[in-house]
């Protein structure tokens, strides 16, 4: 007896492992309206009508599936990572957006996330799929995808004050080098010294200043890790380069506001203003500007790089956590969602963000209210999303103060990167 119940207490066991990291249920309704279920979840506000709109998107849902019943939250973005990781370990959310800067903390193999091969491998979805982009992105490296691709945003390139580059006669190549933006910066502060040449985000990971900074690690070539994740990957000439760039900017050009003294809000603020003739910030800037219209013309640029000029890019991701009571309505729920006639008005809502789809289904996006976002699609073709390690954010947490010391010119570029490289080496699992 002893023995019987030991089987049938590992058969139980076996079972409720299988369900916890489950691949979804093999087969379901044949329809729509026979589908059943509940499906809640989350998601940072990427607008003022964030809840409204998803609500919009529910009761179009739910003319097709009538049977599941949806809901949506918002978490918020100041303290997404602590938020997030709740959220997909408490069992209460069947589906959760997660940010590119997020996602690979969670996706991978025996994680937290669920494997959504049985949820976009079904043969009934691959027109839509195909139509889909970033799926590489999606994919861990071991392979397996843990979300679908939903939109894409450049976390860093650099708005402009299209008068003072006329003021200062700049080139009209000036943007394709680092000489040429620096030379810019200069000759704008020079000729209007009460206004700044060049602004990056500088008040902490709070204010989100690590997408401005870990760009120029991408555009040099580096990261936190060399490519087999066996090592840093910090360490390289072009990188030293840049980031005495970076500081010279501050501290002996003298060209930007000083490091820390203002949030994003403030630069915002100053660049509104026409006292901060470029700055690195993100396409919702358009809404605050427009909000309030500067009495000057503006457009989006890349940022150079010393090996290539990629924009730090998150995409984002609908994911499904292995504690999910129901997989198959929340993969049912996730595929409507990124349907063009729905992705494609959300942003058109949200205006700030581009669509991850090859094909919009002639919907036109930002029509004619925005110029600058509709320019700011180009910048696709230079994305570059972070390197897809769980412990990438724990590297970036340890790098920024060491930064700060760099950008304070209490030690060198090279210190800054031996001292990073010794931390993460240090960590590295």
């Amino acid at each position: 007896m002893k023995t019987r119940y030991s089987i049938i207490s590992m058969l139980v066991v076996f079972a409720f492992l299988l369900a916890a990291c489950g691949k979804g249920p093999a087969e379901g309704p044949v329809s729509p309206e026979e589908m059943t279920g509940t499906v809640r979840m989350i998601k940072g506000p990427f607008g003022p009508t964030e809840v409204e709109d998803y609500n919009t998107m529910i009761g179009r849902f739910n003319e097709e599936y009538p049977n599941i019943n949806a809901s949506f939250e918002v978490y918020d973005w100041t303290n997404q990572e602590v938020l997030i990781t709740q959220a997909i370990a408490g069992g209460d959310y069947d589906l959760i957006y997660i940010p590119e800067g997020m996602y690979p903390k969670f996706a991978y193999e025996d994680g937290p996330l669920m494997d959504m091969s049985f949820c976009v491998d079904d043969p009934a979805w691959k027109d839509q799929r195909d139509n889909v982009l970033y799926w590489e992105d999606a994919t861990s490296p071991g392979g397996t995808v843990f979300g679908i691709p939903n939109v894409w945003i450049p976390e860093s390139h650099l708005v402009v004050n299209l008068d003072m580059l006329a003021a200062v006669n700049a080139p009209d190549d000036w943007y394709e080098t680092m000489d040429g933006v620096r030379d810019t910066a200069i000759a704008i502060t020079e000729k209007f010294p009460d206004v700044y040449g060049y602004g990056f985000r500088t008040a902490g990971l709070k204010d989100l200043y690590q997408h401005d900074w870990y760009g120029y690690i991408l555009r040099s070539g580096a990261g936190y890790l060399n490519e087999d994740f066996t090592a840093c990957g910090l360490n390289k000439p072009e990188l030293v380069e840049t980031f005495q760039w970076l500081a010279d900017l501050q501290n002996k050009d003298k060209v930007t506001p000083p490091f820390g003294a203002y949030t994003w809000e403030g630069l915002r603020g100053l660049f509104q203003a026409g006292k901060l003739a470029m700055t690195h910030d993100e396409p919702p800037i358009v809404g605050i500007l427009e909000s309030n219209p500067p009495d000057f013309e503006y457009r989006f640029f890349p940022i150079p790089g010393i090996v290539n000029n990629n924009q730090f890019t998150f995409r984002g991701f609908y994911s499904i956590p292995a504690t999910t009571k129901d997989s198959q309505a929340a993969c049912e729920f996730a595929k409507f969602l990124v349907k063009p006639e729905q992705e494609v008005w959300y942003l058109n809502k949200s205006a700030g963000l581009y669509p991850a789809l090859k094909d919009l289904g002639g919907i036109e996006l930002f029509a004619d209210r925005y110029p600058a976002l509709a320019e700011g699609m180009e910048l696709g073709s230079l994305a570059q999303g972070p390197e897809m390690h769980p412990q990438y954010l724990e590297f970036q947490n340890l790098t920024a103060p060491i930064f700060d010391q760099m950008m304070a010119e209490e030690i060198t570029p090279q210190e800054m990167i031996d001292q990073a490289c010794e931390q993460i080496e240090a960590r590295l699992k």
